[in-house]
């Protein structure tokens, strides 16, 4: 035994313990071994090696000749077998090696080939490989010495084998010896052979590198061998011949090949002949020996043997000799036949439907002309009210019936036999019940549930309960307890109609329950009116609402909820209730929220069961949504048609403290007089909320974060933001900070920075010419831009010391607390001989135009002078402002023209004006001449929008609606609304008409009120008559179009 380990490639294997994840496949392992080393199932064969302790084995792939434990141990699965292994005489499988890192170790799993190189073990004996046997051979009569008369020819499966012939026994008398290498026999001696005598001799060959022991080798067995003096008959390769074929084998295909040895090296000539039946079945190949199926084989034909025995001759050419030997052919069944019944149409008649189960009813039988397995047959039926047996004799298998199937049952049987494939044949088997009455009335259905209106008058058909009798009984009907009536109701007897009775009908209830019966007469069979059958069922009669009633919703005027700004989408508003008189599906509501025309989405949802409103988006009360946002929820019934009723109320949007407090200023600057006294007002701060309440109140107080002394100076009036001298003032510059909060939880606030510059008492501030301007009275809808009045101040100077002055105008409400705001204003001082432009007005307007002046439409055309003597260029310029009514999305346009000397500015329309949008407009334009200093003046253009009649009326939503029949004429169905968006009468005038129109079928039936939309009927309906009517209405506004390629009033 050989362990020549060895690793292919390792250069670090000194490192092993370092090892770390990253490695994934260790070297390959090879290692030899001789096929001995592995004899004993279960021995361990060599040990792989592990890195740590913490390392286990495990074989990837299943190998046939070894295992391996988790230790590593590699033990024999299989006796190795060196002769059965692959070319490369290898034993090669991977090894899967783990550590689970336990005790903080590193974790990581590799993969090892191993490779058993697998050495022979001369263990298997020689054998002979001689052809045709026994060994036969001839010797010439006058053979000199050493003529080879035969070889011998031996095999060793071992690879290391040395075989070597002997001679074990000589019959001969020396006259032969064999060379104990090549195998060679060859004579021996000078004497002449005798004719036709037979020498004999007994072989062996060994191999003398298989030791069995001390003494002896492995070795063949004894052979003998015939050689006979002169010549001798051929030989068959084989002492005799077997074959077997199916049936259905091909004619003239290949059956067997017999060959024979000629001595003398002659032609063989092979002729057949049949022993017994079966002479001309078969033929051979004259010089081939190859024998064919010469005709069509037919095991069941009783006339052909299933087996042949057959003789072949071998014939040497040239009158040579001649030797035979057996061939015997079988023939096997091939399931080739299918089973067949002795009758196609097996009957049984007047067969009790009420026998035992089990009980025979008739046998059946089919015939195969196969053999063996080919032949046995197994029946089966195609019907589970039956079995059949391995004897064909049928028995019922489930309780017969001859009240089903015209009271007989048809199905096959079929007989299969057990060849492969398969072969089947079937018949077909009638068996006739004889009835019996022993079957109920069967109502079509135990449970009936008509619905009767609840208002039905008498004799009004409630429903049809129906009953059959399987045995053909006839069938009474009743109620239960006897009779046919019951309450209000009555059935007939006959044909099961149950109706409501002939008085007064009263159906004050949900439902009527009544338990209907149905009798048979036993008039089916003999006997039968002995045994009488009754059985039951219900009819549930539900009273049906007439959907006359809309859903109302009783607390609707209640309705006040509130949702705070900015609430997230969905949350909850308020639940609302509708109820509804009617029963049954006319009483169930739904809810769902209206949406207005144009309306794009909705700003709230309901659940359409529980009623409960939800936001559909998060509001801003400072911003579109406003203070409040109105909503309408309409509740319809489902009915058919349905009803509906509708609610509309108002969410308050409740403030959020999200505004924090805004500054007029983002700077405030103030010059003091250095002998200012104790108690001055100084400067007075003001800051806006947008919020509301608490979160909208605003309260001052005052730091000095840049001089803390500062501080001792001022102080401020938390209400009104007033800063207040409390020290006199001592330095020339005071640096204060204003942080104006609100009454919010939690309260938002802003800082603002006041600067105070102390002035000398000699330098006079600018004087306004009053000291009180007030009260002023305006108009709350007066517009954007509108003068409210002038303000004036004057410089107390003598002397022109700067070209530019900047002044502060300030105006304050009486309010409490006051709100006040200020604009700086810049004095420019100029040459006296050089004037501003000169406007023709200072003010233009109002000037009216109508929204639907075309774009490029001129407006007003304006002027103004230079104010230069001999220098009258002027240039013009439209200001835009901060809001849409001040031309911030720059609605109109001006274009300078000039015209006798003089410049003009025409104001032209720039974009679609539109009268609902916006009302009014406060135009700025701006001139400058072209002086050396070039001077500015300012006029306002008032433009005033007419409407015009360009909007459609829209109805808020369609209409369906019920009307009871026989309501009197003047009814109220229901009233529509539409709307006009037209600003001005009579524009938004909206007029009510019923179309004029062959296809309005309803326009005969109806009127409707010009001003209000109601609709009454004119006539009483029936609904029997038609149940629905189709109502085409229109409105039309109060006004001629002004749409294009309009005539009239729009509609």
């Amino acid at each position: 035994m050989q362990h020549l380990e060895h690793d292919e490639f390792n250069p670090h294997s000194h490192h092993r313990e370092k090892r770390r994840v990253t490695r994934a496949v260790r070297p390959t392992k090879r290692i030899e071994f001789t096929e001995a080393d592995g004899d004993t199932e279960g021995k361990s064969v060599f040990q792989l090696e592990k890195e740590t302790d913490k390392e286990t084995f495990k074989i990837r792939d299943d190998n046939p000749w070894v295992t391996v434990e988790t230790n590593g141990a590699v033990r024999v699965k299989k006796k190795w077998d060196y002769e059965e292994l692959g070319p490369d005489k290898t034993i090669d499988f991977w090894v899967i090696i783990t550590n689970t890192g336990h005790n903080a170790g590193i974790k990581y799993t590799d993969n090892q080939r191993v490779i058993i190189l697998v050495k022979d073990v001369n263990d298997e004996p020689p054998y002979f490989i001689n052809r045709p046997l026994p060994m036969q051979a001839v010797v010439q009569l006058n053979a000199p010495p050493n003529t080879p008369v035969f070889t011998l020819q031996a095999r060793d499966p071992d690879t290391d084998h040395n075989i070597h012939y002997f001679i074990v026994r000589d019959r001969t008398g020396g006259r032969f010896e064999v060379d104990e290498r090549s195998g060679v026999v060859r004579t021996r001696g000078t004497d002449l052979f005798q004719l036709d005598m037979e020498y004999v001799l007994y072989v062996k060959a060994e191999d003398q590198n298989g030791k069995v022991d001390d003494r002896r080798f492995q070795s063949t067995p004894e052979e003998r061998l015939s050689i006979v003096g002169g010549k001798r008959a051929p030989q068959f390769y084989m002492q005799n011949y077997e074959a077997e074929i199916p049936e259905n084998q091909k004619k003239d295909s290949d059956i067997i090949s017999v060959k024979a040895k000629s001595f003398a090296d002659r032609e063989i000539r092979y002729t057949l002949k049949a022993q017994g039946q079966g002479a001309g079945t078969f033929n051979i190949g004259p010089t081939s020996g190859i024998v064919k199926l010469a005709k069509e084989l037919d095991f069941e034909d009783l006339r052909q043997p299933h087996v042949y025995s057959l003789i072949v001759t071998a014939t040497e050419d040239s009158g040579g000799f001649s030797m035979m030997v057996d061939l015997v052919i079988r023939v096997t069944d091939v399931n080739d036949n299918a089973p067949k019944f002795e009758l196609p149409d097996y009957q049984a008649h007047n067969v009790d439907e009420d026998i035992p189960l089990g009980t025979s009813i008739l046998r059946v039988k089919a015939m195969d002309a196969d053999s063996g397995a080919n032949a046995e047959i197994e029946y089966l039926v195609s019907d589970d009210h039956f079995a059949v047996d391995s004897n064909g004799i049928i028995v019922n298998n489930k309780q017969l019936d001859a009240d089903n199937n015209n009271a007989y049952y048809e199905f096959l049987v079929t007989a299969k036999d057990k060849g492969e494939p398969a072969k089947s044949g079937t018949a077909t088997v009638r068996v006739y019940t004889k009835n019996k009455n022993d079957e109920e009335p069967k109502f079509s259905q135990q449970v009936y549930t008509p619905n009767v209106d609840e208002n039905a008058g008498p004799n009004t058909l409630v429903t049809t309960v129906v009953a059959s009798d399987k045995d053909g009984d006839n069938v009474r009907f009743g109620f239960v307890g006897g009779g046919t009536s019951s309450g209000q109701f009555v059935i007939e007897d006959i044909t099961g109609v149950i109706r409501l009775h002939n008085k007064a009908i009263s159906l004050d209830r949900d439902k009527y329950e009544l338990n209907v019966t149905a009798m048979d007469d036993g008039s089916c069979c003999v006997n039968g009116d002995q045994t009488i059958h009754t059985s039951t069922a219900v009819v549930v009669v539900f009273i049906t609402d007439v959907n006359d009633n809309k859903p109302v919703f009783k607390d609707c005027g209640t309705y006040y909820p509130k949702v705070e700004e900015g609430a997230p989408n969905g949350s909850p508003v308020i639940k609302v209730v509708a109820t509804d008189e009617d029963k049954g599906v006319n009483g169930q509501v739904k809810y769902s929220i209206v949406q207005q025309p144009n309306q794009k989405g909705t700003k709230f949802t309901v659940d359409e069961e529980t009623g409960e409103v939800s936001t559909n988006k998060v509001f801003d009360r400072e911003g579109d949504d406003g203070k409040f946002v109105s909503v309408t929820v309409k509740a319809t019934d489902q009915g058919d048609p349905s009803l509906e009723g509708v609610c509309s109320f108002t969410v308050e949007i409740t403030d959020v403290n999200d505004n924090p407090p805004l500054f007029d200023r983002q700077k405030y600057v103030e010059n003091v007089k250095q002998d200012a006294s104790i108690g001055t007002n100084i400067l007075r701060v003001s800051a806006s909320d947008e919020d509301a309440d608490n979160n909208g109140a605003i309260v001052y107080s005052l730091s000095a974060p840049f001089n803390p002394n500062d501080l001792e100076y001022f102080d401020i009036q938390a209400e009104s933001g007033w800063i207040v001298l409390k020290k006199p003032l001592d330095r020339d510059r005071y640096r204060l900070r204003v942080r104006a909060s609100d009454r919010g939880d939690p309260p938002s606030y802003a800082d603002v920075d006041v600067e105070l510059d102390v002035v000398d008492r000699n330098n006079k501030p600018p004087i306004w010419d009053k000291s009180t301007y007030g009260p002023i009275y305006i108009r709350e809808n007066v517009t954007v831009g509108s003068r409210v009045t002038s303000v004036k101040a004057r410089l107390l100077f003598y002397k022109v010391l700067r070209e530019t002055y900047k002044l502060e105008a300030m105006a304050q409400d009486k309010g409490y607390p006051p709100l006040s705001r200020t604009v700086e204003v810049q004095i420019d001082v100029v040459d006296r001989a050089n004037n501003p432009p000169v406007w023709d007005h200072v003010v233009y307007g109002p000037i009216y135009v109508k929204e639907n002046m075309p774009v490029g439409g001129k407006v007003v055309s304006i002027k103004a002078s230079s104010g230069i003597e001999g220098n009258p260029t002027v240039f013009y310029r439209l200001m835009p402002g901060s809001t849409a009514q001040t031309n911030k999305f720059h609605t109109f346009y001006l274009q300078q023209r000039p015209d006798n000397g003089d410049t003009w500015a025409d104001i032209k329309v720039n974009h679609p004006l539109d009268y609902e949008s916006i009302k009014e407009y406060n135009l700025t334009i701006r001139v400058e001449n072209n002086g050396a200093q070039q001077l500015a003046s300012e006029a306002t253009v008032y433009i005033m929008l007419e409407d015009v009649n360009d909007e459609i009326p829209l109805f808020t939503e369609r209409e369906q609606e019920t009307v009871l029949e026989g309501e009197p004429i003047g009814t109220k169905v229901t009233q529509v609304n539409a709307i006009d968006k037209d600003g001005t009468f009579p524009n938004n005038q909206v007029y009510y008409y019923i179309v004029d129109s062959p296809r309005n079928e309803g326009k005969e039936f109806f009127e409707i009120n010009l001003q209000s939309g109601e609709i009454f009927t004119k006539t009483v309906f029936d609904r029997e008559k038609k149940g629905a009517y189709a109502l085409e209405v229109e409105a039309r506004d109060g006004a001629p179009s002004a749409r294009p390629n309009s005539n009239g009033p729009n509609s």
